[in-house]
This record gives structure tokens, sequence and C-alpha cells, in this order.
């Protein structure tokens, strides 16, 4: 085991802590690893930041870290010595405390690291007498220093703690046996020495306590301070706060968030949008910035780099140009194990042969590029929010494929094993209807409002839970439009806990702003504009809401992060759910969270776990489960309860592209253009509008109410449809899922404002 220790006193220089260590990691090897056969070196570093970051611990090397700090006033140090969200163990030694108890810094880091290599994760429980009363049995917390407390001796001239044996947890003494290190007098298995004191779960009370015994004032004096300075683990286990058992309930207890937005646009990598990054954060999984940039090979071995797409160079793909991106093609895409991630350009050639765009093969790896200054940014909002919040740079799309199956994850945490879009000659991915409990199934029966904002069709109605929602959307408010969202976002007494907007995805014909190829990025980079900055003028909303920016699926583009192993959301086709989707672009916005990277691991599933765990609800697939192993889905809440107080230094407005119908590439101003919307195109029957088009066209022709009574389970067949034709079919069974007559929109009754006020 290596420990990392950071020294982020201003008392102690570097010198006299590797003294220290020095003296420690003589004791560990000589004193204590003998007898308990436990070891560890610790090891001076350098400070990262310019404070102790307990959930990422950026400043740890090794397996473990502890931080020399003065103060006792850092809250996420909870449990004196503890593990974080990911079970990573840490600890603090407070040089301000250690003067009050009238101890050597030296013997708290001692003891410290000691327990931190008896019991890294802090919870271990060992069976034995009640300190007060030895007829009853309790279980006491496995530390190796707290019994014997106020003894130490020197090495090398710096003093250092005592310890206990493992002899000190038995039932029964041994003759001639010693119970701690430096053969204390006295001092009984589970016993106390002077000075010190014990800490035990008494299931009698179903509590923690810590006992010192009574007439023992330096012990009584050592166990008020700490109390007083709510530091250590009696403290925080005697109280339930942050003991590692109940740390999520803990965090869950001062989430700051009452709203959860979500904005999910369509077919983009990481490295496509946000890889150039790493000209912000060094340590972001990009594109680099020095050296060769990432490549494929294409079927003849001619290599395609990565290349930057500056800014104003934004003119639409042709109106049927498409990367390549179902099920098939992304197993190619994602090549083997020892070349992985190699297989896109060969996917997009095969894909290709012979067809006017096979020379197109280089957009596979193009990126937007990040200015020198902002203004110079090629995606002028989506790369105003990487320079302002938090990118996630491990979010993987749900499973290996097309766009409905990973939005199916999104909205209920499976897609029940199809990972195919439909087309109009292959309707049978289509029914059985979808038929799956989603998110808004949960968060009706909790009694939370939710609102699905959207200009155009909303695809999430391909689910059969969400026809009857959609069809009385007029009434209830379930599905409004993005103007409704303008307004509602006036009033957080009434804004939905937990929203999904949908972009226009121009499946009627209309120019669509999802930047699913062929559709223009800055047509959806105006939309995460609207999005932000409607946000952004509620100062109440904002200071409780997060808002994800996400995409459904990378749609082809290049990334060079492998997918990480998962588990199966359900039983339906598992074999084909065992890793994730590739890599999608991801930011979290909000006061709540600091600008910079996250590298959890995250995919779609991750916002269903966090919202369900958020509001008590039930999950909705096996990745969301704690059950389901080293792979399920993390949580977004570590995130949110690193802050005690929102920002303040949060963007008022970002930038938004004009709606000037003009073409910039080929015609690049000098440095930074002023950006417009282009013309675009409109989406070309195929992928997710053939799809969609498809599945409407298919529908019975019968209102909303009727076709949620439905129970059509067979195919129907293929649709000999033409363009034209089957949009013509499709909005007129789109129509009949409307109400007959027009509602006026009903507000969502106001509720009590609940939850933590910012500072508190």
């Amino acid at each position: 085991m290596l420990i990392s220790v950071v020294n982020r006193s201003k008392r102690y220089s570097d010198a006299e802590v590797l003294q220290a260590i020095r003296a420690i990691n003589r004791q560990i090897k000589e004193d204590f690893e003998p007898y308990w056969s436990l070891g560890a070196t610790l090891r001076l570093e350098g400070a990262v930041g310019n404070r102790a970051d307990t959930a990422k611990l950026s400043d740890m090397r090794g397996d473990a870290v502890l931080y020399l700090a003065d103060k006792a006033d850092i809250a996420d140090a909870l449990g004196y010595h503890e593990s974080n969200f990911r079970g990573i163990p840490f600890g603090f030694v407070f040089t301000d405390l250690c003067r009050q108890m009238k101890e050597s810094w030296t013997v708290t880091l001692s003891h410290e690291a000691l327990e931190l290599i008896g019991d890294a994760q802090g919870n271990l429980l060992v069976q034995g007498p009640h300190p007060a009363h030895p007829q009853q049995q309790v279980f006491h917390w496995f530390e190796m220093c707290d019994a014997v407390q106020s003894l130490s001796y020197k090495i090398d001239d710096v003093e250092v703690s005592d310890f206990v044996l493992p002899l000190y947890f038995t039932p029964g003494e041994q003759e001639g046996g010693r119970n701690d290190f430096l053969g204390t007098r006295g001092l009984k298995s589970f016993g106390v020495a002077t000075g010190g004191y014990v800490g035990f779960y008494d299931p009698k009370t179903s509590l923690h306590d810590t006992y010192a015994a009574p007439e023992d004032k330096q012990a009584q004096q050592r166990i008020a301070l700490k109390n007083k300075l709510k530091v250590g683990r009696g403290y925080v286990r005697k109280r339930s706060e942050a003991t590692t058992t109940r740390e999520a309930a803990h965090a869950q207890a001062i989430d700051p968030i009452r709203h959860i937005v979500v904005l999910m646009l369509e077919n983009r990598s990481f490295d496509h949008m946000l890889g150039d990054a790493t000209k912000l954060y060094s340590d972001l999984a990009g594109i680099p910035q020095t050296g060769p940039k990432y490549s494929n090979a294409g079927k003849d071995g001619t290599p395609y780099s990565q290349h930057g797409r500056k800014r104003g160079d934004n003119t639409p793909y042709p109106a049927d140009f498409d990367l390549p991106h179902e099920f098939d093609d992304v197993k190619v895409q994602l090549g083997t194990a020892d070349n992985p991630m190699s297989g896109f350009i060969q996917a997009f050639q095969a894909s290709a042969p012979g067809k006017k765009y096979s020379d197109m093969a280089d957009e596979v790896m193009v990126y937007y590029e990040m200015g020198d200054t902002p203004e110079q940014d090629s995606l002028p909002a989506l790369h105003a929010l990487a320079r302002n919040f938090l990118i996630c740079d491990h979010w993987f799309s749900a499973m290996p494929g097309p766009t409905w199956p990973n939005r199916f994850f999104m909205h209920s945490g499976t897609c029940l094993g199809r990972v195919d879009m439909p087309s109009r000659d292959n309707l049978k991915p289509l029914w059985p209807p979808y038929d799956q409990d989603t998110l808004y199934d949960r968060l009706s029966d909790a009694d939370k409002k939710w609102r699905i904002y959207h200009d155009g069709v909303p695809q999430s109605i391909v689910m059969k839970h969400m026809w009857l929602q959609y069809g009385i959307s007029l009434i209830t408010d379930r599905y409004a439009a993005m103007d409704d969202f303008e307004e509602d976002a006036q009033d957080e007494a009434n804004f939905p806990e937990y929203v999904f907007i949908e972009p226009n995805y121009g499946f009627f014909g209309e120019i669509g702003n999802d930047q699913h190829p062929p559709s223009d990025v800055l047509r959806g980079d105006a939309l995460i504009s609207r999005v932000y900055n409607t946000l952004r003028k509620n100062e109440d909303l904002w200071n409780s809401t997060l808002l994800i920016v996400t995409y459904d699926e990378h749609g082809g583009f290049y990334d060079h992060v492998p997918p990480p192993a998962t588990v199966a959301p359900d039983n339906n086709n598992p074999q084909d759910f065992l890793r994730l989707g590739v890599r999608v672009p991801t930011l979290l916005v909000s006061p709540w969270v600091d600008k910079g990277v996250c590298s959890t691991i995250f995919d779609h599933t991750s916002v269903l776990r966090y919202a369900c765990d958020k509001w008590n609800m039930p999950q909705l697939s096996a990745r969301a489960l704690p059950s389901a192993g080293d792979c399920q889905a993390n949580s977004l809440l570590p995130e949110m309860v690193k802050r005690s107080s929102p920002r303040d230094d949060t963007p008022s407005t970002i930038p938004m592209v004009s709606a000037a119908a003009t073409s910039t590439r080929g015609r690049m101003a000098a440095k930074a253009p002023a950006l417009t919307l282009p013309q675009g195109n409109t989406q070309p029957m195929q992928g997710a509008n053939e799809a969609m088009m498809s599945f409407l066209a298919s529908l019975p022709d019968a209102t909303a109410t009727a076709l949620h009574a439905a129970k059509q389970t067979k195919a129907p067949a293929p649709l000999k449809l033409g363009d034209a034709e089957l949009r013509k079919q499709a909005q007129a069974r789109f129509g009949k899922l409307l109400p007959p007559q027009p509602h006026k929109r009903t507000r969502i009754p106001a509720r009590k404002a609940r939850g933590r006020k910012a500072g508190t």
C-alpha cells in the first residue's frame, strides 16, 4: 500500500514533514508490520489546486492520501480518516487540533497512517465486551491507536503513536502477552489506557458510541474537543452523518438540486465536439495538443488523422450524407482488443462503396476546434459551457448502437433487447410496442412534476406509456413547446422537478436543430444557448437546477477512448449489452459544480440512478442497482454535493449564433468571424427519420385514448410508400394523437420550496 502525504500546512515545511515520514516508514516496517503482517509506505507528494478535493483525490499518487492541514474547517473531512464516494481511503491531520489536544502532529500523522493501513475503509467491526458493562457484547471499531491515544515513543527524534497488537482483540488474556506495542501495564483486551478512548456499535440500542473512563479528564477533553469541531469518526458515526455505510444518504440529504433538466442532442462523439478542450484542461482525455493526433487506417492501409474545423467552417453536410452507426457498424468501429477504436474509417468505407460520398471518409475524423479565446471557439455555446462548467470525459452512450436504443435507455433504462432502427422495409423492431416502464411513470407515482419540451415531433412517444401522455398533453402539460419552456422557467415554484428537452429532428421535412447530420451543428448550438440563457435568467431556478447537456450516441464520428464493460439492463438479449457504447459529449451545468473535468464513468442510466435515488423511486434498470456489481451506473450525486454554496461567477449568458441564413465554409473570415445559422438541410428519409415516419404511419388510425388501449402486437406489413407518401401518412396519424379540441394549458400547482438554501 502506498499512502500519499500532502502538506497543506502553513506551519510546517516539507522538510519537516519528510523527516516525520521517514520515521513513520521505519515504524511501519520495523514495529507495526511484524505484528500485523500489514504494511505500507508513506510518500511526500505535491499539492494539486487550492484545496483538498476528497471526491476526486487529485493529490493522490498511490492507494490512499493523508492531508496535513492547519485548521479543522474542511467539511469533507468528516470521519477524520474515511473513504470517499468511490471507496478510496483518505485522512486528515489538523495541526491546530493537535495543539489543542496537546499532541505532537507527528504522533497524529503516525496514528492516522497506521489506522489507514489497518482499516482503509473505516468500517470494520470486531465483537467484544461493552467497555462499561463487560457482560454485554458490542461491536468495536477496528481502531489501531485510539485505545492508547495518549501514548507515544520516538524514532530518530520523531514522536510517533503507540498502537495495539492483535492480542488486544481477543476475548481472553494470554499470559506474557502484550496488548499494545509499548506493553502498557494494565491495558486489557478491549480496554482503554489513560487518555485514550474506544468506539463501538451497540446492537441493543442500534447506536454508535464512544467510551472513555468517566474520571479520565484528558480523554474526556479530547472527545469533547473533536465533537465541538465536528471531526473524528466518533462524532459522525454517533450522529449517522457520514459513515461509510450512510455516506450516500448523508450526501442525498444535502443535495441542493431541486430541478433536473436534460437536453439530449444527436449523433456526435466526444472527440468530435469537446476533444479539443485539452487546450483548457491537460488532464482531459481528449485530442493531443502536441505530437501526432489519433488516426484510423482505411481498407488499403491509408491513415486518416484527426483534423480540426475552425470557427466559421459550418456549412451543413450534403442532404443525404450520414455516417454509419448501426449496431453492426459500431462493432466494427470499436476495433479489436489489440487495436481498439480502429475501425471507424473501415466502417464508413464499407457503408459507402461506390457511392458519391465515399471520398468523404476524412469527415469521420474531424473535430471542432476551441479557440485561443472564447471569441474564436467554433461552437460558441457548447464551448462556452466547457470553459465554465464540468466536462464529463468518460460519459458513454448506453449501448454500442444507434439513436432509438440509446434514447430509450435515457427514458427507461432499457431498449428491451432491440439494437436496430426500424425502417419502412422492416417494421419488426417496432412491434410489439415498447411498453416498458419509464422514468416518467416513476415520477408520476412519486407525485413529482415532469415535462417534455419539444418543437415538432417528440421521439419519446414511440414508447407506449407515453402515447396517452402526449395525446392529452394540452390538458396535463406533460408535453409542451419550447416557447412554453421559456415561460415556465420564470416561475421556480411551478417549474417541474424533471425536464427533458427534445430538439427538432426535422421529421416532417423542416430544418432540424438536433445536430444529427446533415443538420448543422450551429442550429443545435443555438438551442444550447437558448436553454442555458433561459434557466440563467431566473436566479432562484438557476440556483436549484442541474442542466445536463448530452448526446444520445456518437453518430459514427471517431472517438479514441474504448468503452468499458458493463452489465446488461435486463434479460432481453443480454449478450449485446455487456459493453457501453462510444463516448459522447456531456456537460454538467449548475452553480453547484466547479469548472473542470470529471472522469467518473457515466452512461445514460446514471441520470436515472441519480433521479430515482433523489426522489426515493424504484430503479428502472439492473445497471442502476447496487447489487449489479462493479459495473453499475454511477450516480451524479457526488458531483452535486462538493460545494457548500453556489458559485457566483457563472456567466449570465452564453453566446447564441444569429439567425441569418448564410453559409460560411470556404469563406473563412479573419480571426473570429461572426457566426450565423445556415439554411441547412432537411433530414433525409433514413435512420431515425425513417424510423419515426414508419412508426407513425403504421399506427392504427385512432385517437390517443383508443390508441393507448390498442393491443397491436404483430408488426404491420412493410410500408411500400415513397418518401412523400410516407411523410404524408405519418403526419395524418400524428395529428390523430392530439385531442380533438385545443385546451388552454393548465399550470402545474404550486408547491412549497424545499431543500438546502445556498450556503447552508
